[in-house]
């Protein structure tokens, strides 16, 4: 009997084995490792370097004594510049005695080139001459000491004629009448070297163009 039923369970178990149904063929799947997360990609943003505007280059006369700064200058108010031609030169001459007293030279501070307050009757009366006389025309010669370089001085004594012209361009007087000319140090009112002699050499000083 007990032959029989070890036949019985052997028989079974390969008629489990056959129809897959024994709980020890089942083939369990390996578990699945936990999906890591990939990381998101940021956006690569492209910085532009922004170049900063470079200085300004260093303003030179040029050969004639004229500075480029101050033509600007002039700009502001009178408008290009009237150029002083060699055979303009002759027609420029210095105002007789009727008009000597109407175009006084004026006077500036040492390293300056604006209008002293001083200085304004003078050019009031300039202004009010040329208004009642409009076909004359004038040159203004700016004038510096013999301190500092004469490249130095050339564009100081076009700043100081360049001043006296917008003044008189603010007063009513037309640009296109008023010429400049920069001598520097060159042609000093008073040859000395003393500070009494510098105050009379830092001017400006009018010539008629007939």
């Amino acid at each position: 009997m007990k032959a029989m039923t070890g036949i019985l369970l052997v028989i079974l178990m390969i008629l489990s084995l056959l129809s897959g149904c024994c709980p020890y063929s089942r083939k369990v799947p390996p578990a699945k490792a936990p999906s890591k997360e990939q990381p998101i990609e940021k956006p690569q943003i492209e910085v532009k370097q922004v170049q900063t505007p470079s200085e300004k280059p260093t303003i030179k006369p040029s050969e004639k004594g004229i500075a480029t700064e101050a033509e600007i200058m002039a700009g502001t108010i009178g408008g290009e510049i009237p150029p002083v031609k060699p055979d303009d030169q002759p027609k420029f001459v210095i105002p007789t005695d009727e008009t000597k007293e109407i175009f006084q030279p004026i006077y500036f501070d040492f390293d300056k080139y604006n209008i002293k307050t001083s200085e304004h009757p003078k050019l009031n009366a300039i202004a009010d001459y040329l208004k009642k006389n409009p076909d004359i025309s004038i040159l203004i010669e700016g004038h510096c000491d013999e301190r500092g370089t004469d490249e130095y001085n050339l564009v100081l004594g076009e700043k100081r004629a360049l001043s006296t012209r917008n003044f008189l361009v603010a007063l009513g007087i037309s640009p296109k009448r008023i010429y400049t000319i920069s001598y520097g140090e060159s042609r000093p009112a008073d040859p000395g070297h003393n500070e009494e002699a510098w105050a009379k050499n830092r001017r400006a000083e009018f010539k008629i163009k007939q």
